[in-house]
C-alpha cells in the first residue's frame, strides 16, 4: 500500500510539474515574426525590394500567388524562372481563344484570356521586376 501511495505521489507531482511547465510556456509565447523588428507587412527576412518591385509583389499576391509561388513550383512554375519576353506574350496576347483539346496548354490560354483584359502592360513590368529579385 505505501508503494502504490509513493507512485500516485510522484505520479500527481510529475503532472502537475509538467501541466506548469507548459502553461508557462504557453503564456510567455511570442511568434518568431513578431521578434524580428520589421513592421508589418513585411516578413522576416525578406529583402528591401524596390518601388517598382514592390508594386510588382502586390500584382503577384493579387493574381498570381493562388497558382504560383516565386522560387518554387506549385500548381503552376516559379515564376523567377520564367523568361520575360515568354511571360509578356502569355499575359497580354489578345487572343482570347481557349483549345479545350490541349489540356497541357489551358494555363496559357487562361492567361491569355483572363490578363490580357486586367494587366496593362505597366502592371506586368512591375511583375517582372518583383520575380526577378
Amino acid at each position: 500500500m505505501k508503494k502504490i501511495k509513493h507512485i500516485l505521489i510522484t505520479s500527481i507531482t510529475l503532472i502537475i510539474f509538467l501541466v506548469g511547465v507548459i502553461l508557462y510556456h504557453i503564456k510567455t509565447y511570442v511568434p518568431p515574426a513578431l521578434m524580428c523588428g520589421i513592421p508589418a507587412p513585411s516578413f522576416c527576412g525578406t529583402p528591401n525590394l524596390t518601388e517598382t518591385a514592390t508594386k510588382g509583389q502586390e500584382i503577384f499576391n493579387s493574381n498570381c500567388a493562388a497558382c504560383h509561388k516565386k522560387h518554387a513550383r506549385s500548381t503552376g512554375p516559379a515564376l523567377s524562372e520564367t523568361d520575360s519576353l515568354v511571360f509578356t506574350k502569355w499575359l497580354i496576347n489578345k487572343k482570347n481563344i481557349i483549345d479545350s483539346t490541349k489540356i497541357e496548354e489551358f494555363g496559357i490560354d487562361y492567361h491569355k484570356m483572363t490578363f490580357s483584359k486586367t494587366l496593362t502592360k505597366e502592371d506586368i513590368n512591375y511583375l517582372i521586376e518583383y520575380c526577378r529579385d
